[in-house]
């Protein structure tokens, strides 16, 4: 029975790994949708200020030219930090599937480790059994 309860409680561990990396995963996906909603809001000021077409000062023009290109910029500070989400997503939903195949591991453990001791359990009393009926 210690071993049944030993991985019982490595099954316990595991499943609060797994709900851990799980809401990480939910946590992920808020942020690609968030860098998604600021990509396309700064692609659109973009377009905006590019498509402007009415007369303007040249220091009017400088200050869009310089806004457009830090919109750019911006633009592709988020396409890396969608990169990089995108990569974890990948090894979070690496490491629930490496978490699901280690419990269902255990769980096979925890069944063969039970029959084991029910085997052993009958084994004592048939010994109890034959040992009364000798007497």
């Amino acid at each position: 029975m210690k071993k049944v309860k030993q991985i019982g409680l490595l099954q316990t561990k595991e499943k609060l790994n797994q709900n851990k990396t799980i809401s990480h995963l939910a946590d992920i996906e808020l942020e690609v949708e968030k860098c998604l909603k600021v990509e396309n809001e700064l692609e659109e000021i973009a377009k905006q200020k590019s498509s402007e077409t009415e007369k303007v000062s040249s220091y009017s023009f400088q200050a869009n030219r310089h806004l457009v290109q830090k919109v750019m910029e911006q633009r592709e500070i988020i396409q890396n930090r969608q990169e990089f989400l995108a990569k974890e997503k990948i090894a979070a939903a690496q490491e629930i599937s490496r978490s699901k195949a280690k419990t269902d591991v255990l769980e096979k453990r925890k069944r063969l480790e039970r029959a084991k001791i029910l085997a052993e359990n009958e084994i004592k009393q048939e010994d109890k059994f034959n040992y009364i009926i000798k007497r």
